[in-house]
């Protein structure tokens, strides 16, 4: 169980990077902006995020132990969030040309940046 566990949170921490890594590096990108990744990465985080939680289920036997189902809530929102960001973004992108105004696109890619990093924030300070 640990080691299924620990995959998933390998899993999880690549989507996160997925998310992240476009987002500081493009921030002030003109074009060409890697909502693909951001996208794929939502998924993962996504997917991995609700497995997560199933094996914490899992390996809870203990009555007097719980998940904090609040704090799983609001993340599981965010996510949500960054993935229908990212794929209304993805959707954007493929419309417009590749000489055309990308350059609109840039808000979200800095609202699922900072939805991201608030997620790690309440991952590690809630």
């Amino acid at each position: 169980m640990e080691l299924a566990r620990s995959l998933t949170l390998i899993a999880h921490f690549l989507g996160l990077a997925m998310i992240l890594g476009p987002f500081f590096i493009q921030m002030r990108a003109r074009t060409n902006y890697a909502f693909g990744w951001v996208l794929t990465g939502a998924t993962v985080q996504l997917l991995t995020g609700i497995a997560l939680t199933g094996v914490a289920e899992m390996r809870l036997a203990d009555d007097e132990m719980s998940l904090n189902y609040l704090k799983i809530g609001v993340k599981l929102v965010a996510t949500l969030a960054i993935f229908v960001v990212a794929l209304k973004a993805r959707v954007r992108q493929r419309g417009v040309s590749p000489t055309g105004n990308q350059r609109a696109l840039l808000p979200l890619l800095h609202v699922s940046g900072a939805l991201a990093l608030a997620n790690v924030a309440i991952a590690v300070l809630w």
